[in-house]
C-alpha cells in the first residue's frame, strides 16, 4: 500500500522513471519478512557505527554533537527513502569538517542552516537537470587533492582535544591552528593522552583482529569507561556542551537575506558539490560491492531532499558515507528500509540512552575522528598520481595546497579550472598532430584509402585528413592549413570521418576557412561528415549554406565531385 502511494505521488507529476525512488523499486513486488530481518540486522550495525562519528564530526565542525545526530536521523531516513540507492547510508561526513567549520565560524550556525537550504536545493535542481551522470566524472587528481587537504586539516584540528590543551577559540585556517595549539601546548592534560592512546588502541587491535566488529563504537564505550573507572579529569560532552536531548527539534525557518544568500552562496554551492559528489561516488562503490545499480539523478533529488531537511531540524550538511554505505551492504542490507531502519534506531538509542552518551570523553571521539583522517590520506592513490602527467600533478599539488592553505571552495574552483586547461592543451596537440596534408604528394594515405581504388590525385586537387574533436580549442589551428600548401590547389577535399563531433567555435571557424579559401579561388568540399558534425553545421549555418551544401558522403563522390569543379572555371 505505501509502495503504490509512493509510486502515485510521483506518477501526479509525470516524473520519469529514473526519478523513481529505489524504495519503490523494491517494494512493489512486496517485502517479506526475511528481508526484513537482513536489513534490520545491518541496521543495527551501521547504527552503533554511525552515532560515534555524527558525534564526533558534528563537535569537529563547530557544532554542538547533537546536530551530527539530528542530521543522521532526519537525513539519514529521507536519503534513503528517496534515493537511488538499494544501499545508501547518509549522514555527516569528514568531506564537509572544513566547509562547515569556515561557515560557522564566519556566520554562526544559522548561516550554516542557510547554506544548508541553498545546497539542497542546488542538489535538487542538478538531479531534476539530469547533472547526475556528469558530476561524478570529476577529475581523479581534483578528489585525491581535496580529499588530502581535508584529512591533513582533519588530522590536526583534533588535536586539542587529543592532548587536553586549554583553548578558547580555534582559528579557522590551518596555520592558525598550528600557531594556536603551540603557544597552547603547555595546558595538556596527560589524562587526556592517555584515554586517547588507549582509544585508538582499541580501534587497531580490533580493525586488525576483528574486522568486522563496530571498532568505533566499541572504542569510544572502552574509553568511556576507562574514564568512569580511574576517574579521570577529562572533558566530556556534558561538560563541553550539557545533556543531550531525546528528541528531535521542532523545524524552525531561518532569517534569509539576498545580502547572506550572495555571501554563502560559494559555501553553499561547495556543500552541494561535495555531497554530490561523494554520494554518487558511495553508490559506485555500493554497486560494485552488491551487483546493484543506481539512479544517479535520484539520488541528487534525494540528497537535496535531506540536506533541507536537517537544516530544517537542526542538522548540518549530510551526503552518503563510503565506509558506512559499504558496511550496509556487507552486513546483508537488501533494501533502502536498512537506512530507514539505522535513522530509526540511532533516534531510539539517543531516546534511552542520552544520559550516558553526555558521559563520552572528547579524547575519545578526536580519536576515531584521527583514524577516519588518516584513512582519507590515501596513499596508494597520491602514489598514483606521482606517476601521471605533469599536469595531473599540478591539479593535484595545487587542489591540496588551496584546500590546506586558503579555503576549499576555491581549491575546486581552481582544480575544476585547471583540469580543463590541461585537457584542452593535450585535445589541441592530439588534434594539431593528426591535421596533415595526406595527399602530398598528390598519394592518399593509407590509413582511409579510396573506396573505389583511386590512389593518386592531380596537382589541382589536395585531400586534407582531419583528426579529433573540432571544438575552440583547435578551432584557431584550422586557419593555418593554407598556409602549409605551397602552392594553392583548385579543389581541397576535407576528409572528417574521424572528427567526432564539432562545436560553434569550430563551425565558425570552419566556415571562416571556406570563405577565406574561396577568396582564393578555392572550393572546398567536405567528406565523411558523421550524423552529430553534420547536425552541428545545420544548425549553425542553415542546410541552404556554402558549408553545408558542401557535404558530401563519401571520398569517391567527394572525389568526382572535385573533378567536375576542376573542369569548370568558377568557383562553386
Amino acid at each position: 500500500m505505501f509502495a503504490k502511494s509512493f509510486f502515485s505521488f510521483f506518477s501526479f507529476f509525470k516524473l520519469s522513471p529514473e526519478f523513481f525512488p529505489k524504495t519503490y523499486t523494491v517494494l512493489k513486488d512486496g517485502y517479506p519478512l526475511r528481508v526484513l530481518i537482513c536489513d534490520a540486522q545491518s541496521a543495527l550495525l551501521v547504527s552503533v557505527l554511525s552515532l560515534p562519528l555524527a558525534m564526533a564530526l558534528s563537535i569537529a565542525s563547530g557544532c554542538s554533537p547533537d546536530r551530527g545526530i539530528y542530521t543522521s536521523i532526519v537525513a539519514g531516513f529521507l536519503i534513503s527513502l528517496f534515493g537511488g540507492s538499494r544501499h545508501q547510508i547518509a549522514g555527516p561526513t569528514a568531506a564537509f569538517v572544513v566547509v562547515i567549520y569556515n561557515v560557522v565560524h564566519k556566520f554562526g550556525y544559522d548561516g550554516l542552516v542557510v547554506a544548508t537550504i541553498m545546497a539542497g536545493l542546488m542538489l535538487v535542481c542538478a538531479g531534476f537537470f539530469r547533472f547526475g551522470t556528469i558530476i561524478k566524472y570529476l577529475p581523479f587528481p581534483i578528489t585525491t587533492g581535496f580529499t588530502t587537504g581535508i584529512g591533513v586539516m582533519l588530522f590536526i584540528s583534533q588535536f586539542k582535544d587529543l592532548f587536553g590543551l586549554t583553548v578558547e577559540k580555534i582559528p579557522g585556517t590551518l596555520v592558525g591552528k598550528l600557531n594556536c595549539f603551540y603557544q597552547n601546548i603547555g595546558s595538556f592534560n596527560w589524562q587526556s593522552i592517555i584515554l586517547s592512546i588507549v582509544t585508538i588502541a582499541v580501534i587497531i587491535f580490533l580493525k586488525k583482529v576483528r574486522p568486522k566488529y563496530p571498532a568505533f563504537f566499541i572504542a569510544f564505550i572502552v574509553g568511556t569507561a576507562v574514564s568512569l573507572v580511574f576517574g579521570l579529569d577529562v572533558a566530556t560532552i556534558y561538560s563541553e556542551f550539557g545533556k543531550i536531548p531525546k528528541t528531535i527539534p521542532f523545524p524552525t525557518f531561518p532569517d534569509i537575506s539576498l545580502r547572506l544568500v550572495m555571501k554563502l552562496f560559494p559555501s553553499a554551492f561547495t556543500i552541494a558539490f561535495l555531497a554530490g559528489i561523494e554520494s554518487l561516488l558511495s553508490c559506485v562503490i555500493a554497486d560494485s560491492i552488491a551487483g546493484t545499480k543506481h539512479r544517479s539523478n535520484c539520488e541528487l533529488i534525494a540528497q537535496g531532499i535531506g540536506n533541507i531537511a536537517s537544516a530544517l531540524f537542526g542538522g548540518i550538511p549530510a551526503t552518503g558515507a563510503l565506509a558506512r554505505t559499504a558496511t550496509n551492504v556487507r552486513s546483508g542490507a537488501v533494501t533502502p528500509v536498512s537506512g530507514m531502519l539505522h535513522a530509526v534506531m540511532i533516534f531510539f538509542i539517543v531516546l534511552f540512552f542520552s544520559r550516558y552518551i553526555a558521559l563520552i570523553p572528547l579524547s575519545c571521539l578526536a580519536s576515531i575522528l584521527l583514524v577516519v583522517a588518516i584513512h582519507m590520506i590515501d596513499t596508494e592513490r597520491i602514489r598514483y598520481i606521482m606517476r601521471a602527467t605533469w599536469g595531473d600533478l599540478v591539479v593535484f599539488f595545487v587542489t591540496l595546497f588551496l584546500t590546506m592553505f586558503l579555503d576549499i571552495t576555491v581549491a575546486i574552483e581552481v582544480g575544476v579550472i585547471l583540469a580543463m586547461l590541461f585537457f584542452t592543451a593535450r585535445m589541441i596537440e592530439v588534434t594539431e598532430g593528426q591535421v596533415a596534408k595526406t595527399a602530398a604528394p598528390h598519394t592518399y594515405s593509407d590509413v582511409t584509402p579510396y573506396e573505389h581504388g583511386l590512389h593518386t590525385l592531380p596537382n589541382e586537387i589536395e585531400m586534407i585528413h582531419i583528426a579529433g574533436p573540432f571544438f575552440f580549442g583547435v578551432a584557431s589551428k584550422v586557419s593555418e592549413i593554407l598556409g602549409r600548401i605551397s602552392t594553392a590547389p583548385r579543389v581541397i577535399i576535407l576528409d572528417m570521418q574521424d572528427v567526432p563531433f564539432i562545436d560553434a567555435s569550430g563551425a565558425f571557424a570552419l566556415k571562416s576557412f571556406v570563405q577565406h579559401a574561396e577568396n582564393k579561388g578555392i572550393n572546398i568540399i567536405l567528406t565523411t561528415v558523421n550524423k552529430s558534425v553534420k547536425t552541428t553545421i545545420a544548425k549553425m549555418e542553415g542546410k541552404k549554406s556554402k558549408l553545408y551544401k558542401g557535404i558530401v558522403d563519401n571520398h569517391e563522390q567527394a572525389i568526382e565531385k572535385a573533378y567536375t569543379i576542376r573542369e569548370g572555371s568558377a568557383v562553386v
